[in-house]
Parts: C-alpha cells; structure tokens; sequence
C-alpha cells in the first residue's frame, strides 16, 4: 500500500510540475497535489484512528472539577472557601435555581482546576485544548521533503533542532505553537518542532526514521490530540 508522505520539514524543494496524464484517476485512488507535483495514494476515506498504531501507555485524565454532596449546615459560600474557589465559578458549573437555598444530598460539580494528564511518572501537565486531528507519517527522506542526506537541511525542523523518532511532530503553528508538548492518543508524548505546506488546521504529521513504516502508518482521521502547558514539575522550576 503507497500511501501520501506530506512535504514537511522547513525549505522544502519544489520539485517537478505534474504530467499531462494523471495516474491515479482509477477507482479508489485521489490525487494530492504538494509543493506542484502529484503523490497518488490508496483513498483514505476508510482510514480512521482504529486502523493499526503504534501503543502507548494512557495517562490519567484528571477532571477539571470534582463532585461534593450537600450536608446539613452547607451554604455556598462555605463550599467555595473550602475549596478556595470562587462563588461565582461554583455556580457558573452548576444549575442552581436559588443559590440562598441549598437541598442536603445535592451533588455539587466543584471546578477545583484546570483539566489535566497525569502520567505514570507521576507528572502533571494542564490541558489546553483537546484536538480532533488527522495524522500522517513523513520522514527526512527526498520522499517527504525533496531532500537528499548532502543537503545541508537534511533532518533539520522548522524549529532548527533535528528531528527524532518519538518526539518529532510537524503541525500548523497557527494551531500548536512551536515547542508545545501533546499527547496523541495511540501515539504517546511528541513535541511540536516542525511546519510543513500540507500540514493545517489540526493536521499533524509524525516523524518516522524508516520510509517503509511511514508509508505504512497512512492515513489516521479522528484522533483525540491533547494539547499541554506547562507541567508541574516544570512550574516547580
């Protein structure tokens, strides 16, 4: 199966207009069009995020609010001290018809923190969108970016440091900033480094070392992408 590489480190290469003919008019092929030359690839219209990828160890979700049920002598103001949240956020969570008047066994939603991912190493990081994103895989090959290893580019990302298997991700800046962290779901952690001309919106393309594993990763649509800030070990620092 031959699937799209799309052109994605820095400088890319323009490199030959199409042909007058295009190959990939038979049933179940499309045709993209990167950087004026054509790459015919198996339609990803079936592709989803259930086809194979590679495993990751899942984090903890952590909740951007925890559940408190009313007990006799509660009011509001009391539950937001507690939790040193505001009365304001406590009800902006909440439906609350008459916020004087509070009925014991009440289940409360107490918006405590921003949510999170904690990992098993036991850091915290806040969430600061969650994306539903399409990833494809690309390489530092002349196949994804119109380089050969003599270029003096070659493997170099957007972000000018070198790209690497396992945390090399090219995205669209305007999106993801250059040097956030995600975590993709099936994929694991990666940090945003690098940019390319096909990649928008909430596309992301994963860096791979091996041109056939690129190839065979394809075409992956609706993937939960979570986008991190500053985690607490960090913010310890």
């Amino acid at each position: 199966m031959f699937v799209v590489l799309f052109a994605c480190l820095s400088l890319v290469t323009t490199l030959s207009s199409p042909a007058a003919a295009d190959p990939a008019d038979a049933a179940g092929y499309e045709t993209i069009f990167i950087n004026d030359f054509y790459i015919a690839s198996e339609d990803p219209a079936n592709q989803d995020a259930s086809d194979t990828m590679h495993t990751a160890a899942e984090p903890v979700v952590i909740p951007a609010t925890v559940p408190y049920i009313v007990r006799s002598g509660d009011t509001l103001y009391q539950i937001a001290r507690s939790f040193g949240v505001s009365l304001t956020a406590i009800l902006a969570a909440n439906s609350i018809p008459n916020a004087s008047r509070l009925s014991i066994g009440t289940q409360l939603e107490i918006p405590v923190q921003e949510p999170a991912l904690q990992f098993a190493d036991g850091q915290t990081n806040v969430v600061e969108q969650v994306l539903s994103s399409t990833l494809t895989a690309y390489t530092a090959g002349y196949e994804s970016t119109g380089k050969t290893p003599t270029h003096p580019q070659y493997g170099i990302t957007y972000s000018g440091s070198k790209a690497q298997e396992g945390r090399t991700i090219a995205v669209d800046p305007k999106i993801i900033p250059i040097g956030t962290k995600v975590f993709i779901d099936g994929i694991g952690l990666r940090t945003a480094e690098d940019t390319g001309s096909a990649i928008r919106g909430a596309r992301i393309d994963v860096y791979m070392t091996d041109l056939k594993e690129a190839r065979d990763f394809g075409v992956k649509k609706n993937v939960k992408v979570y986008v991190l800030g500053a985690s607490q070990r960090d913010a310890a620092y």
